[in-house]
């Protein structure tokens, strides 16, 4: 979804050099409501799109994005289609069309040439890529934007723009008896008693009720009330019991409510967001019309709407009355071809800072500051009340002005003005603080009586481990610097009328814990623990309490060999220097319990304790052997001298199909360096870079080159070499390929034979290469050894191939090829120097 609405807006913005979107943009999508709109606006937007060559459904998708719901842009879309099928015309429309290049703006920031529709009627914009063009549209863009930000800054405009708040009049309330009946309203009769009957009647045009065997009624401007006064009168002819002349004989009643309300037109003028004719029901309200109508734009007053009816206006509707009071008294009901004018804000102004409600607000004649703070909520809980400051305009600049609070009520503030509440400081004006070694620390109240010890009491007095030799007082002085006082705590608490202290303003007391006043003490301990580490040193720990803390010991450990280590604090400088640490020994039975002797042993701060393992004691070594044996699988090794024969013993011995030549020995700790050396030095002529690939990829496989053959024939020899933990043992089938790769034509994978050499395999992978280093060509057997071509004067000794080895041929770098330009220039050059050498001989022989 994201990527489709991306993909969307990109679609738009490639348009921008034929369609100007910022001038669509003004359109206010999220407050239009397509049924509202007028078949002649519907036919402007269709011919927008026309001229722009923008499909229905790019106007659609474009409404979309710009913040109509979807709903209402299907609609949209609906009505578009309409016309576009010629069920509604769009001609005679574009006689109007402004032939201007680019279209205008309004000292509003609106579009010139806009009509009711709010769609701007320029006419088609040529492609253009000049720099006065691209000006344009950045322009257009940054005015845009600036629109878009002074309208979440207006009070009152979220309202008409947010998509999640609908203004509709309401249609299930009671009949209003003070509603006027005209042409359309349907009037609901019901009578019962001593006659039942239920009529339904709607006014005609002529605002005639026609009742069946009555005839004609004439309702047109009459209320519900009245209404029903005449109706009564007139029904009275048949049914007798509804009016008589002696009210004890009435035995039949008579109801009259107002069923469908008929439609009536209002149009909304001046500074609306879509201004135009509007049908609506005959119960909207004024309000109901400015939210179809998108309300006010920037430039339009959201203070002075005029509801003209006739030639008079009847109301003036102020919206802030309906927003900030909740007063619907100037909300009237409107009548059919009412005018709703929407004039421009005569005095706007702004406040920022510690208000509830920051933003811009409209003023009337006559309101003053006080009435601005309370349109915008109040103060804030941290405001500063006592000044506000105000930056007005005067005919040639701007001032600055510091109103008092006194003067709230009186002071008027002009057009444009910006008003700033500030916030109080943040200090205190009667606040002290202690710290530390307390039972309540924090911040206090001062009072003339305050001292340092009835701080301390307020505080709930000291902790067991307050350091009663000294505290300080940090003191600000006027300058704002800051300066100690410090002090005996013990002499404070126990002679307060001589040693005590008057505080301040602002002092901090700070009273240390003696566990601030020297290093973090633990205890260490290593070896076969459950939990070797650092612990907390305590007062009396001893020796088995840290082997406690630990969780004991694990199977490995020795704990008839414990070893203490203590740090020398020597304060005598004539000490012997070489000693760095005093070392105990101990011996700790598995219940944790030294001999008596020992029991008393105390741990100091620092001590570090080392429990060794037992030497015999270790974890089991395995091994694996797999491949062509009778048993395989993983192994432990029995003793640190198990060898390969003995791993190949315990596995049963080797099956018939075994080849021993190509078993490989992989050794996961570690690679065995001496043995990769060892292959490299039988490939000669390599280059660096080629030798680091060697050996990185014989580390990668941790490959153990070895001769199982002479291990099987001499069990014990240097052949049969000692396992380690994580060896694998790997003796493949009789193996019946040969690789050959590097600079030949064709590297591939040949059939073994044990009838070629060396040369029939090259032959066989389409020969050497032009770039091929024959002399430093080698093999790699499946054991993992390595053997290369060895040269002696112009004899080349070829290693032998064995089934599973792979050839390898390194390859010369490539040379760099001269360029046609090269060419050309060494050529050049060649002729100039001929040229020259050939001048020259001419003259000397001339000469």
């Amino acid at each position: 979804m994201r990527l489709c609405k991306s993909l969307l807006v990109l679609i738009f913005l490639s348009l921008a050099t034929v369609v100007s979107a910022q001038d669509i943009s003004n359109i206010d999508f999220q407050s239009i409501q397509v049924d509202n709109l007028s078949d002649q606006q519907i036919m402007r937007i269709y011919q927008e799109a026309q001229s722009r060559g923008l499909t229905i459904d790019q106007i659609a998708q474009f409404a979309v994005v710009q913040g109509m719901p979807r709903v209402e842009a299907n609609k949209l879309r609906q009505r578009l289609l309409q016309v576009q099928s010629g069920n509604l015309t769009a001609g005679g429309e574009m006689g109007g069309i402004n032939r201007m290049r680019y279209p205008l703006l309004d000292s509003g920031g609106d579009l010139m040439g806009s009509g009711s529709s709010g769609i701007f009627e320029a006419g088609p914009l040529r492609v253009n890529s000049s720099p006065e063009y691209k000006e344009y549209l950045a322009k257009q863009d940054s005015l845009y934007l600036a629109r878009q930000r002074l309208k979440d800054r207006i009070f009152g405009f979220e309202l008409f723009t947010d998509n999640n708040v609908t203004f509709e009049p309401s249609l299930n309330i009671p009949t209003p008896q003070n509603y006027e009946l005209g042409p359309g309203d349907e009037l609901i009769v019901d009578i019962w008693g001593a006659a039942q009957q239920t009529y339904q009647l709607q006014v005609a045009p002529d605002g005639m009720l026609m009742i069946p065997n009555i005839g004609p009624v004439n309702v047109n401007g009459l209320t519900i009330d009245e209404a029903s006064q005449r109706l009564k009168k007139r029904l009275g002819e048949i049914y007798s019991g509804l009016s008589p002349s002696d009210p004890n004989q009435k035995d039949t009643y008579m109801l009259v409510t107002l069923g469908q309300v008929r439609s009536i037109k209002v149009t909304v003028l001046g500074e609306a967001a879509i201004p135009g004719t509007y049908t609506v029901t005959s119960l909207a309200t004024v309000f109901n019309a400015l939210y179809a109508a998108g309300g006010p734009t920037t430039s339009g007053s959201f203070r002075k709407i005029d509801i003209i009816r006739g030639d008079s206006i009847i109301a003036t509707f102020d919206l802030y009355d309906f927003l900030i009071y909740g007063d619907q008294s100037s909300n009237i009901r409107l009548e059919d071809q009412d005018i709703i004018q929407i004039n421009p804000y005569l005095n706007r102004v702004e406040i920022e800072g510690e208000v509830k409600r920051a933003g811009i607000y409209e003023l009337k004649d006559g309101e003053t500051l006080a009435n601005l703070i309370k349109y915008a909520g109040g103060f804030t809980g941290d405001a500063y009340t006592g000044r506000i400051k105000v930056i007005g305009n005067t005919n040639t600049e701007k001032r600055i002005i510091d109103v008092q609070k006194t003067n709230f009520d009186e002071f008027s503030l002009r057009n444009g003005a910006l008003v700033t509440v500030g916030e109080i400081l943040p200090r205190f004006a009667n606040m002290i603080e202690i710290q530390g070694a307390v039972f309540r620390p924090g911040q206090y109240e001062l009072t003339d009586s305050t001292t340092l010890y009835s701080l301390i009491q307020r505080a709930e007095g000291l902790m067991g481990d307050a350091f009663m030799n000294r505290g300080i007082i940090y003191r600000t002085n006027d300058d704002y610097t800051v300066r100690s006082i410090s002090f005996d705590l013990r002499k404070v608490l126990q002679n307060p009328d001589k040693y005590d202290i008057p505080l301040v303003k602002n002092d901090i007391v700070h009273i240390s814990s003696i566990f601030d006043m020297r290093e973090n003490y633990t205890v260490g301990i290593s070896g076969p623990v459950q939990l070797p580490g650092e612990y907390e040193f305590v007062y009396g720990m001893t020796l088995e309490d840290l082997i406690f803390r630990a969780d004991g010991f694990t199977r490995s450990a020795n704990p008839y060999r414990i070893e203490v280590a203590r740090r020398i604090r020597d304060l005598d400088e004539n000490r012997d220097l070489s000693n760095i640490a005093t070392i105990f020994t101990f011996s700790v039975d598995e219940n944790l319990e030294l001999n008596p002797k020992e029991a008393n042993f105390k741990l100091q701060p620092f001590d570090q304790v080392y429990v060794r393992a037992l030497p015999n004691y270790e974890r089991q070594n395995e091994v694996a052997i797999v491949g062509e044996v009778k048993f395989p699988g993983v192994y432990s090794l029995s003793s640190k001298n198990d060898r390969i024969s003995d791993l190949i013993r315990r596995a049963g011995g080797l099956t018939s199909e075994a080849y021993l030549k190509g078993a490989t020995l992989f050794r996961d700790r570690e690679f065995v360096e001496q043995e990769s050396q060892q292959n490299l030095a039988n490939v000669e002529g390599l280059t660096e870079e080629e030798q680091q690939e060697m050996l990185q990829g014989q580390r990668d496989g941790a490959q153990i080159g070895i001769d199982l053959p002479h291990v099987i024939k001499n069990p014990g020899s240097k052949y049969d070499l000692f396992l380690e933990k994580g060896d694998s043992l790997f003796i493949p089938k009789q193996l019946q390929t040969v690789t050959v790769k590097g600079a030949v034509f064709y590297p591939t994978t040949i059939r073994f034979d044990e009838d070629r050499s060396f040369e029939d395999y090259i032959t066989s992978a389409g020969g050497f290469t032009d770039l091929a280093k024959k002399r430093h060509a080698y093999v790699i057997y499946a054991s993992g050894k390595v053997d290369r071509v060895k040269n002696f004067l112009f004899f080349k000794n070829y290693p032998a191939v064995q089934p599973g080895a792979t050839i390898v041929i390194p390859e010369e770098p490539d040379p760099d090829e001269l360029t046609p330009q090269e060419r050309v220039g060494i050529f050049s050059a060649i002729i100039s120097t001929a040229a020259l050498i050939t001048t020259t001989i001419i003259q000397i022989s001339n000469n």
